[in-house]
């Protein structure tokens, strides 16, 4: 008997494949490496600059010390000495006044009815004051001439008082009159700045009400 055998290439289990799968990087971990570069670029970017600003600063520093050094002592205290008398200048120039536009205004808001007779000024711990005596025709004249003191013209005479209001024989009111006067009028420095030529002493007109003025410095 002739022995026979089955020959099969197909085999009896399943043959399992062995695949070898690779994970790819991780989105995040992409990101985070990302961040940390441009952080370490950053923080080397700002070291270079610092060192840069520091180098300008030496420079300066340098060249200051150089112009410094190339003034002579003694030019340097000349220099000092003449600002000195400049700032001592500027400040008697700032308590200097002038009359001359208070003298302006004050005729300029006085009514033809009303005449000035007597002047006296006061200047005390920068307050100007003016103590003034005259005549007026009637007391309607006084009433108008203080309502123009108390308008907006008469605005640089500050605390404006009448007083000793008199009739004399001829029917005229003698009175006596009281105000300060705003600093910024009698400024010499802003006066100045207006008008470059002002006087202490104006030329009045005949017809002023200040032409019998008696001018008193207390």
């Amino acid at each position: 008997m002739e022995n026979s055998f089955q020959t099969s290439f197909i085999p009896k289990k399943p043959i399992t494949s062995i695949v070898s799968d690779k994970e790819p990087k991780s989105f995040f971990s992409m990101i985070s490496i990302f961040i940390l570069v441009a952080s370490l670029v950053l923080l080397a970017s700002l070291f270079i600059y610092k060192n840069y600003l520091t180098k300008q600063k030496e420079t300066a520093s340098a060249s200051l010390l150089i112009v410094r050094d190339s003034f002579e002592e003694s030019t340097i205290e000349e220099l000092d000495s003449f600002n000195k008398k400049t700032d001592a200048a500027k400040q008697v120039l700032n308590k200097h006044i002038v009359l001359s536009p208070m003298f302006t205004l004050l005729g300029d808001i006085t009514i033809s009815q009303v005449q000035y007779t007597k002047f006296e000024q006061k200047n005390e711990n920068g307050l100007f004051s003016v103590n003034i005596e005259g005549l007026a025709r009637d007391y309607r004249s006084i009433a108008l001439q203080a309502d123009i003191f108390n308008s907006s013209k008469g605005s640089s005479f500050k605390n404006v008082v009448f007083s000793k209001l008199t009739k004399d024989k001829n029917g005229n009111i003698s009175f006596n009159l009281e105000f300060d006067v705003d600093a910024n009028l009698l400024s010499y420095e802003k006066n100045s700045l207006l008008a470059p030529q002002v006087s202490n002493n104006p030329v009045l007109p005949d017809n002023s009400p200040l032409q019998n003025l008696e001018n008193k410095t207390q």
